[in-house]
């Protein structure tokens, strides 16, 4: 059973709240009043919680400000974050999906959604809890740690700042909705030899490997407004602004040149590095109102085809590498 830390200062939703968690059969929830309090309850706590609901619009300390604190803190780093408010506006929904949020859901509240969300966090938990206890167990056993996951599982980086779930960013695009979405673009770095890396290494090693690609593409982005995450299948899927001004075969030159400058630090001439891929942007069209989804698997389509280089990508490649 899960151990949920729920955060309102509304005190009748409340007790509407832990009534549907009862109906639900969720038992074992704590109910905090505001940021700070929910802070003390995560600090006292004898066992992590595995997993936060909080209201964006509290005094002092509002939702998105606490989510920020619980991801600094090492019991809720890598709690999934499920944010319950009235507010609906774009800059709320970004910024709570930004600061690490992985659903969210407006008030009043259904009890049917907050089911379906809860059974979707459930999931990611156990699969957490799995994953770590086998970690565990095959900490010494390389040969076998290479069959803990498939290589078309998404998995969470949860070590590497700025990349969210991609659950959390598939969950943004529904929640955002068809209209909204036109604002929104995404783009797909592929990693080519995935899965001949996925076959020889270890577990630890591979993930070791999407950690360093994930921090070298997501630091080249730094500037620009945009969500990053691991899809599976060695995608990183970036959702960005709609008129993002982004070169996607600059990118893929710029993030390959950072790489190779980064294994070349390692001094280890014999490890396996990875190659990317940038696919080309995609951008919904106004004709088009289909699942907001799609337009992130459209892009992960694209990526597998090598972009056309332009002179001035190749240059930075042959300078970088003189």
């Amino acid at each position: 059973m899960m151990r949920i830390l729920a955060v309102d200062d509304d005190p009748v939703f409340r007790e509407i709240l832990e009534s549907y968690m009862d109906r639900l059969g969720y038992s074992d929830v704590t109910y905090a009043v505001s940021g700070p309090d929910a802070l003390q309850n995560i600090q006292k706590a004898q066992q992590p919680f595995d997993c936060f609901l909080c209201d964006i619009e509290m005094p002092g300390m509002n939702g998105i400000e606490l989510v920020r604190n619980i991801r600094s803190t090492e019991a809720g780093k890598r709690a999934p974050v499920v944010m319950i408010t009235s507010m609906g506006d774009r800059e709320s929904v970004d910024g709570a999906f930004q600061a690490g949020a992985i659903d969210y859901l407006s008030k009043p509240l259904d009890i049917n959604q907050l089911r379906g969300r809860l059974s979707a966090v459930d999931r990611i938990v156990r699969e957490s809890r799995r994953f770590e206890s086998m970690k565990a167990m095959l900490r010494d056993h390389d040969a076998i740690e290479q069959g803990m996951r498939d290589f078309d599982e998404p998995v969470a980086l949860n070590d590497v700042d700025g990349v969210m779930h991609y659950v959390a960013v598939k969950n943004y695009l529904e929640t955002v909705g068809r209209l909204r979405m036109m604002n929104h673009a995404a783009m797909c770095l592929h990693i080519r030899n995935a899965e001949k890396l996925f076959g020889l290494m270890t577990r630890t090693a591979f993930m070791d490997m999407l950690g360093d690609v994930a921090e070298t593409a997501h630091g080249e982005l730094q500037t620009m407004h945009h969500m990053f995450a691991y899809a599976g299948s060695g995608d990183f899927v970036v959702l960005l602004p709609r008129l993002a001004a982004i070169d996607p075969g600059e990118f893929e030159a710029l993030v390959n040149v950072a790489l190779d400058q980064f294994y070349d630090q390692l001094d280890e001439p014999d490890v396996m590095r990875p190659v990317v891929t940038c696919g080309p942007v995609v951008r919904p069209s106004l004709l088009q109102f289909g699942d907001p989804v799609n337009m992130l698997e459209k892009a992960r389509s694209l990526a597998q085809f090598p972009l056309p280089h332009k002179t001035q990508v190749k240059s930075i490649l042959q300078s970088a590498r003189a």
